[in-house]
């Protein structure tokens, strides 16, 4: 049984590497065969989150791979959501507007919806971000997306998000109320 799993598991081909320890330096691939295996590990690591900083010293070259791999429907949810958080990395100003479709898509996998917020949250203004997440705010049918949507404005708008946030809660039912945990949180900061 256990022999017949480790088969299974390197016939998947797992990225080569390991993912980094916490305190290790940022790696600073060259070719973009490198850059390709570096975003691979990042992506496969289980329980080693992956830093800003890391993504970032991957450098433009893993923009291309990344957004191949978080636009593709044929990649894991979970995989494209970590994928779109190195992009938000990584990326420029076009890289805000793939985000922006893909998190006013409701067609699109909850937690690739709310990678793309939160990247949003890290490449626009809060004079952006505001109108862009609104319509989310306001209009997604889940619940989970609609308190992504308003813990990053409270994160990253609160000055003009915050009312946005409250009356958003106002229209939720009082069932509802426990998703917007953390955003009234950040709003409740002075």
């Amino acid at each position: 049984m256990i022999s017949a799993f480790l088969s299974a598991l390197l016939a998947i081909g797992l990225p080569r590497g390991s993912p980094p320890a916490p305190g290790d330096p940022p790696p600073t691939p060259r070719t973009e065969q490198e850059v390709r295996e570096q975003v691979e590990v990042y992506l496969g690591s289980i329980d080693t989150p992956i830093r800003l900083d890391r993504w970032r010293a991957l450098g433009a070259q893993a923009a291309p791979i990344l957004e191949e791999i978080a636009t593709s429907t044929s990649e894991l949810p979970t995989r494209r959501a970590r994928a779109l958080e190195g992009l938000s990395a990584v990326g420029g100003p076009e890289v805000a507007t793939r985000m922006l479709q893909i998190a006013q898509s409701d067609e699109q996998p909850s937690v690739v919806r709310m990678s793309a917020m939160r990247g949003l949250g890290r490449l626009m203004t809060s004079r952006q971000l505001v109108p862009a997440l609104r319509p989310v705010l306001e209009k997604s049918p889940e619940v989970q997306i609609r308190a992504a949507a308003a813990e990053v404005l409270a994160r990253h708008a609160p000055k003009t998000a915050c009312a946005v946030v409250r009356a958003q809660l106002g229209r939720e039912p009082e069932s509802q109320h426990g998703a917007y945990r953390r955003a009234m949180a950040s709003c409740s900061v002075p």
